[in-house]
């Protein structure tokens, strides 16, 4: 019976080791699908309730460089401290890299992100995100059936134009970017 318990306590201990081991591989795996490319230390602007803030911008590849989303990202970060937080966030999702250079209709995503089910040419998700300035940590904004406006893309610049991007409560910010990546 003792040597049963022992058995048993090896075996339990071998198939954890293992599950956690598989566990952590799906989820490097799952990192190092994204690809962050911020070497060219470019800066843009974006504004938001008439608000303007400069941003670092970077890009990111979900995936595969050639099919898989590819984003752009104009983030501003100014240190307020506890007491005065200022960070701000705009992420631009495309189908990929391509579309997002070549595809002249461009039409903002209803939701925060892109289906990778179901791709679509020409769809894009926007969203910002951040804390102070009419921000709040938990809840971001992102196109809905309701967004208007208009996104355009042309020699590797994003333009948007009154986008309105609203909140899960409803609230709305309109978004106005030059962007260029």
């Amino acid at each position: 019976m003792k040597n049963l318990t022992i058995i048993s306590l090896v075996l339990l201990t071998f198939f954890i080791a293992c599950k956690d081991e598989h566990k952590s591989s799906d989820e490097d795996a799952a990192l190092n699908s994204i690809v962050i490319n911020d070497d060219n230390a470019r800066t843009g602007k974006f504004s938001f309730d008439g608000k303007s803030v400069d941003g670092d911008i970077s890009t990111q590849y979900f995936g595969d460089k050639v099919k898989g989303n590819y984003s752009v990202l104009c983030q501003h970060d100014n240190e307020g401290g506890t007491e005065n937080p200022d960070f701000a966030l705009l992420q631009i999702t495309f189908l990929n890299e391509s579309d997002a250079i070549n595809n002249p209709s461009l039409k903002v995503f209803d939701g925060s992100t892109l289906a990778m089910s179901d791709p679509q040419p020409g769809l894009v998700a926007i969203s910002l995100s951040g804390r102070g300035n009419g921000l709040i940590k938990a809840k971001s904004f992102s196109g809905t059936d309701k967004t208007t406006g208009n996104i355009s893309v042309s020699a590797r610049t994003i333009t948007l134009k009154d986008i309105t991007l609203y909140n899960r409560d409803g609230a709305m910010k309109t978004v106005n970017a030059k962007i260029s990546f």
